[in-house]
């Protein structure tokens, strides 16, 4: 990688790189494993500069998908880990309501399968569209199509039995 490059990635990092890991965070619902997965992705697409400078986002999003469902493979195969979740923040009072919120939230995506939590990550908290998020998962527009229809129900499944708000996919 040339010096040009060079810069332009590091821009690309600095520019985008809270909103990767905020994508990632979604996926691993662990913000260790999040920050891991971006940086594994990040160095993936530094060595491959050239292919991905000119639509990084998209590039590293997808390396981050990839990486989200081999987690999803191999965790089946050992312990689940304790639930420990960084909540340093809970600390500040102004924020309460949103951390709440995200806990909420990480408790839903938890209930779905690796496919399943990826594509409504995609499709309903990232806003692509169906045939963007079968691009980045690699899998036909029905299988996004079914992938989304069973992970909603699930959740709504678990939602309506705790009285929490529903979960609607809006094109």
């Amino acid at each position: 990688m040339g010096v040009d490059e060079e810069r332009e990635f590091e821009a690309f990092v600095v520019a985008d790189g809270d909103r990767l890991i905020r994508f990632a965070r979604l996926l691993f619902l662990d913000n260790g494993a999040a920050e891991d997965a971006v940086q594994i992705a990040l160095t993936r697409t530094a060595q491959r500069w050239k292919a991905a400078q000119s639509a990084p986002y998209p590039y590293v999003r997808a390396a981050i998908v990839n990486l989200a469902r081999d987690e999803g493979r191999r965790r089946h195969r050992r312990e689940p880990p304790v639930d420990v979740r960084d909540r340093d923040v809970a600390a500040v009072v102004d924020h309460a309501d949103a951390i709440a919120s995200r806990a909420e939230l990480d408790d839903l995506l938890a209930l779905l399968p690796a496919r399943q939590r990826a594509t409504v990550v995609l499709r309903v908290l990232d806003g692509l569209s169906e045939a963007e998020a079968a691009q980045v998962l690699a899998c036909s527009t029905g299988t996004v199509k079914s992938n989304l229809s069973r992970g909603l129900q699930h959740l709504r499944s678990h939602m309506y039995r705790d009285n929490v708000t529903e979960v609607t996919c809006h094109d």
